[in-house]
């Protein structure tokens, strides 16, 4: 889905979870496809179950605004049946031609997964409860934040659109090896940063 941002003119786009690589995607006991009041698209992907979590989203800089930086988010939701995603961060990168910027992110909000934190019911809860802490204690760990339009953001960092034609691999990857289900995946969004005046 293709957009002009109003305030500065640039182009913003919006890469639907049907454009996107997903692990396991196309295979119904891992990911079912359906229709979602407030998506932009006809179908969202709603994960069922899976241990490893692996999505990777691809644009060229052509079809964007030359000479921007631009940020790319992950748009999504977790629906009440969700479980496991609070276990582990997961790695998120963008690769550009030969620069790699990398970083972490947990796949739920941070002031509800306190409240989910007492009742783990899988595993040894107090070994998890002790990872979850330590990852907790890392700085530099991001977090989902809610949007105006009901759905949740992860910020997977960002990129120079430069002149020239290059490739823009965005991805997010989490590989704890626990069963995990309830991500409501739509897409990744691409746009321009927006510069803070102080």
């Amino acid at each position: 889905m293709f957009s002009i941002e109003k305030k500065t003119g640039k182009i913003c786009y919006l890469l639907s979870a049907k454009e996107l690589s997903i692990a396991w995607g196309d295979n119904p006991f891992f990911w079912s496809w359906k229709p979602v009041q407030g998506s932009r698209f006809l179908e969202v992907a709603e994960l069922r179950t899976v241990n490893w979590l692996e999505i990777e989203g691809k644009i060229s800089t052509q079809i964007l605004t030359p000479n921007t930086l631009y940020e790319a988010y992950l748009i999504m939701n977790v629906s009440h049946r969700a479980y496991g995603l609070d276990f582990a961060s997961s790695e998120i990168s963008i690769v550009i031609g030969n620069k790699v910027e990398k970083g972490k992110t947990y796949l739920y909000d941070k002031e509800e997964n306190k409240l989910k934190m007492g009742t783990l019911f899988y595993g040894n809860r107090r070994e998890t409860l002790k990872m979850a802490q330590e990852e907790e204690d890392n700085e530099g760990i991001s977090y989902p934040s809610k949007r105006e339009d009901g759905w949740m953001e992860i910020k997977i960092g960002e990129f120079f659109s430069g002149k020239g034609n290059e490739d823009v691999k965005m991805s997010l990857r989490e590989v704890g090896y626990r069963l995990k289900g309830g991500l409501i995946l739509e897409g990744i969004e691409i746009r321009p940063k927006q510069v803070k005046f102080e």
